[in-house]
C-alpha cells in the first residue's frame, strides 16, 4: 500500500515532553502547518483527532450557547447552522446528523438511556473506530478502554450502575460490568489496565490526571515505534503536544475549578470534566 512520507516536516518537529514548561507554537497554529504540509488524505486522519473539540461545540450549538467556540474544532456554529437546514451541504461526519436527528426526535429520544454527551461520545467512537489507519484504530480503542475503566472504578467505589456510563458494548464494557475483580479480569488482555488503576487510586488528583497522561503518551510512543516520517509520526506528535498544552496552559486558577468539576463528577454523574479540552488560550 503507497504512503506518504514527510521527512523534512518530521524532522523540523521539535522535541516535546509532557513536563514541558515552554512550547514553541500554539496548538492551532500546529493545526494550520498540518492543512498545509500534508496530503489530503493525510489531514483527514488528523481531523479525527479534533472531532472531540466538535462535538462539544455540536451540544453547545443544540443548548444555543454560542459564547465561547473553541477554535480547534473542524467545523464552526455557521456549519451546524447551514447543516441542520435545509441548505445541507453533507460536509459533517456522519454521526453528528444521526445524533441531531434523535435529539429533535421526540420518539427517538425516548429510547436514550444516557445523557447527551454520553450518547455524542459513543456515536463519535463508533465512527472513528472504523477507520482503516493502524496507528488512529490502536489509539481510539486504547483511549477508550481506559476512560470505561475510570468509569468502571468509579461506579465501583459509589456502588453504582456503570451500564448507562460504558461507551460501547465489547468484552471489555461486559467484563467492566460484570466482573468482580479488582481488574475486572481484564489484566491479561489490557496489560495496562493495571496501571490506570494504580494511578485511579491516588488521593492527590493533581498527580493521579499527570499519571494517567503518562499512560497515554507511553501508549503513544509505543505504538509508533517503528514508525519514521509516515503520518503515524505526526499523529502521535499531534495526540502529545495537545496533552503537553493541557498541562502547559493549566494555571492555579484552572486548577482548582478543574478538580472541583472532578470531585462533583464522582458525587453525581460520572461526566469526566473536559476542561484539558475546552478551556484554552488559543480560542
Amino acid at each position: 500500500m503507497f504512503r506518504n512520507y514527510y521527512h523534512y516536516f518530521v524532522a523540523g518537529l521539535p522535541d516535546i515532553f509532557l513536563d514541558d514548561t515552554e512550547v514553541q507554537f500554539h496548538m492551532l497554529d500546529f493545526k494550520h502547518e498540518l492543512k498545509e504540509n500534508l496530503k489530503s488524505e493525510d489531514y483527514k486522519l488528523v481531523e479525527l483527532l479534533f472531532l472531540p473539540y466538535d462535538n462539544q461545540k455540536l451540544l453547545q450549538f443544540l443548548d444555543e450557547d454560542f459564547e465561547n467556540q473553541n477554535k480547534l474544532g473542524n467545523y464552526s456554529f455557521e456549519d451546524f447552522e447551514i447543516e441542520f437546514s435545509d441548505e445541507r451541504k453533507g460536509i459533517l461526519p456522519s454521526y453528528m446528523y444521526e445524533f441531531v436527528e434523535i435529539f429533535n426526535d421526540e420518539e427517538l429520544s425516548k429510547n436514550v438511556t444516557k445523557s447527551w454527551e454520553d450518547l455524542l461520545t459513543q456515536m463519535y467512537y463508533d465512527y472513528v473506530l472504523k477507520t482503516k489507519n493502524k496507528f488512529l484504530k490502536q489509539w481510539f480503542e486504547f483511549n477508550q478502554n481506559l476512560n470505561n475503566i475510570l468509569i468502571g472504578l468509579n461506579c465501583r467505589q459509589y456502588d453504582l450502575d456503570p451500564e448507562k456510563k460504558l461507551v460501547g458494548d465489547n468484552e471489555i464494557t461486559r467484563a467492566i460490568s460484570t466482573s468482580n475483580a479488582k481488574d475486572f479480569g481484564l489484566g491479561v488482555d489490557l496489560p495496562y489496565v493495571n496501571d490506570i488503576i494504580t494511578q485511579a487510586e491516588k488521593e492527590n488528583l493533581l498527580a493521579r490526571e499527570k499519571g494517567l497522561d503518562q499512560i497515554k503518551w507511553d501508549k503513544v510512543e509505543e505504538i509508533t515505534l517503528f514508525d519514521y516520517f509516515t503520518i503515524e509520526v505526526i499523529l502521535a506528535y499531534t495526540i502529545k503536544l495537545d496533552m503537553a498544552y493541557r498541562w502547559l496552559e493549566l494555571d492555579e486558577e484552572k486548577g482548582r475549578e478543574m478538580f472541583r468539576k472532578i470531585i462533583e463528577s464522582l458525587k453525581s454523574g460520572f461526566e469526566f470534566p473536559k476542561e484539558f479540552a475546552i478551556n484554552r488560550k488559543n480560542k
